[in-house]
């Protein structure tokens, strides 16, 4: 595994466990998804008072 591949998943890992630790849920997109930009989405657990899911679309540079 080459230096850059072992970066980027780190970056996925540190984000994942930040996601986790603030209670949500995090996925790693698919190739359609990721042509656009996006890497990674961040659902927030639906808490009282808030009418949706919040959802924060990522992509790691």
């Amino acid at each position: 595994m080459d230096i850059n591949t072992k970066k980027e998943e780190f970056s996925y890992a540190y984000i994942y466990a930040i996601a986790s630790a603030a209670g949500c849920i995090c996925q790693r997109t698919t190739t359609p998804l990721d042509k656009l930009g996006v890497d990674l989405i961040i659902t927030g657990i639906a808490a009282s008072g808030l009418p949706n899911f919040p959802i924060l679309y990522i992509q790691v540079i």
